[in-house]
């Protein structure tokens, strides 16, 4: 009899908990989910966001929206996203950039705390392009040219301490140059400004620089990573040209707001795994200048962790001013 009772209070006991599990499954009654992007609409991050945006409405069922949200280095998106419920109606899709939160000061918010990663989905590559009129064909000839004029080669960047800010000052300390660095608010502005002839070269996304080098108003001498980019299958990574200090390429990913149930968290990574896998959304990514990357949110924290401690040395070496 006393076995009888036990078993009943066992099933009660497991009864209980698949009910939590399923509640805890079924708790994303959000029909739609804004994806936050902290940089403007048209650059790479935003159409590969706008890219899984759409994959994940088909494959979950929801209506999944790019909400863009540009400016003071990202606050103004990460801002948005931290201030909204921890329920599922909000995802922030950053690039490697996030890697440089940490080292921001006086943040209204921390990222550490605040934010969790959910999957890093895609390496994007970032290659090095410069005006025509410099009469340089190779990244050889390139470093050549700047060491024959010192502190006259300018090179863009999308702001201080920003990601291709400090690609250029690792090609710096590689190369023993020094380029005078021009920043600017974003891609945009600092291309049109290389195609101007204003200034001399830029690291920028792939995506971004692909019509342009297609034009020939700008020329592409290296790609930031260990394997060429399938955009541009003849340009050369930084690596192969004996540069191994730029052979890390750079990545996106969702974060979600601390506090969302596992349950969600669980499902996102797994639509967005199966989701990486087609061959269709791989083929799209390529043609970005992308390749699709599937993680787990603790391979993801991994990742972040060792780019973080790699940003900060070069920071603290070239004596970056980060604010």
């Amino acid at each position: 009899m006393r076995a009888h009772r036990l078993l009943i209070a066992a099933g009660g006991i497991l009864a209980a908990t698949l009910a939590t599990t399923v509640a805890s499954a079924d708790s994303w009654s959000r029909t739609q989910v804004k994806i936050v992007v902290p940089y403007a609409a048209g650059g790479g991050t935003d159409a590969i966001a706008r890219l899984f945006g759409a994959a994940l409405s088909d494959e979950l069922h929801k209506t999944f929206i790019v909400v863009n949200r540009p400016g003071g280095k990202s606050l103004v998106a990460y801002q948005a996203a931290i201030a909204e419920p921890s329920d599922g109606s909000t995802l922030l899709f950053d690039n490697s950039s996030h890697t440089l939160q940490e080292l921001y000061k006086n943040l209204p918010y921390d990222p550490a705390k605040d934010l969790v990663p959910v999957s890093l989905v895609s390496v994007i590559s970032s290659i090095l392009v410069v005006s025509p009129r410099l009469g340089v064909n190779t990244l050889e000839e390139f470093v050549a040219h700047v060491r024959a004029h010192p502190a006259k080669i300018n090179c863009g960047s999308y702001g201080v301490g920003t990601i291709s800010h400090l690609q250029e000052e690792l090609l710096n300390r590689a190369a023993k140059i020094e380029m005078v660095h021009v920043p600017y608010k974003g891609s945009a502005p600092a291309l049109n400004d290389l195609v101007g002839g204003h200034i001399d070269a830029l690291f920028v996304d792939a995506l971004a620089a692909q019509p342009l080098v297609k034009a020939g108003k700008i020329k592409a001498l290296a790609a930031v990573g260990n394997r060429r980019a399938k955009a541009y299958p003849d340009l050369p990574t930084f690596p192969e040209l004996n540069y191994a200090e730029l052979g890390t390429p750079g990545w996106v990913g969702f974060f979600a707001r601390t506090g969302m149930p596992q349950a969600i968290i669980d499902r996102l990574g797994e639509a967005l795994k199966k989701i990486a896998a087609t061959p269709e959304l791989a083929a799209r990514l390529r043609d970005l200048g992308a390749e699709p990357y599937a993680s787990s949110p603790a391979e993801f924290a991994e990742i972040i962790r060792k780019d973080a401690a790699r940003w900060k040395n070069i920071v603290v070496e070239r004596g970056i001013p980060i604010e």
